[in-house]
């Protein structure tokens, strides 16, 4: 499985700008089975209400076009509207340009008053690539290890859209690291680099865990895109030697 993500330095709030970067990063490739973004890639980490889109809207039309262009399935984070409130989502668009599986995070960051602004999904989601199933979380997400061990079994990778600041860089590799080591799969971390509208400093460092737990990816600082395969055969050569997640008592139990 071929993927390509892209490490992108956000500019605040500009939708059509943060657009051309990505178009400019990929360069027409169409030889990745998906293409991942960060959290929140069209605007940053802003809270501003205003941004969201309603279904259809700008960044969801440049998506489906895009998808569609490079006949290459993407997967992306940004704020829409629903009803009356907001939610900070992962779509996947298939090749053909149409949204085929939805996130909505679960963990909201109360630090940056993002419960305040946002509302929270329920449940974890499972999706396919190639017929490989995978999941998606998002930024935050990262340190509540239960929804990952809810569906640890039924996948084989899961990727985190990020906007993790470099104040906490060493969580968040160590988060990455323990999330693949404890569901034996694929951990793959996708963060943005440069600064926000708010002066936070945000570092990269996208990772790629194997389901060992070995780095086999750490980005530096640049923005740029990124491209490994995933050995799927890998990780269920890993789970039929060491069989751990046969003998955990929480393995598909419902999420409270």
């Amino acid at each position: 499985m071929k993927v390509g993500i892209i490490q992108l330095d956000i500019i605040w709030e500009e939708k059509e700008q943060n657009f051309l970067k990505v178009e400019k990063l990929i360069n027409k490739r169409k030889d990745y089975d998906l293409i991942v973004l960060p959290e929140m890639f069209n605007t940053g980490f802003s809270m501003n209400p205003a941004l969201a889109e309603k279904k259809g809207g700008k960044t969801e039309r440049f998506l489906s076009g895009l998808a569609s262009s490079l006949k290459t399935p993407i997967l992306a984070s940004y704020m829409i509207k629903k009803n009356r409130k907001c939610r900070n989502i992962a779509n996947l668009f298939s090749e053909e340009g149409k949204i085929i599986a939805t996130y909505t995070k679960i963990h909201l960051f109360s630090l940056l008053k993002e419960d305040l602004v946002l509302e929270s999904g329920d449940s974890p989601i499972t999706f396919h690539v190639n017929n490989i199933p995978c999941s998606v979380f998002i930024c935050y997400d990262l340190r509540f290890p239960e929804i990952f061990r809810a569906i640890a079994k039924k996948v084989y990778a899961i990727f985190i859209l990020a906007n993790w600041p470099s104040s906490r860089a060493d969580h968040w590799r160590a988060l990455l690291k323990a999330r693949a080591i404890e569901n034996q799969l694929y951990i793959v971390g996708v963060n943005r680099t440069g600064f926000d509208g708010n002066e936070i400093h945000y570092i990269g460092n996208s990772t790629v865990c194997d389901p060992w737990g070995k780095e086999i990816i750490i980005a530096d600082e640049k923005e740029q895109l990124i491209e490994f395969t995933l050995d799927i055969e890998y990780v269920k050569k890993i789970r039929e030697k060491y069989p751990f997640l046969n003998d955990s008592k929480m393995i598909d139990k419902p999420l409270p």
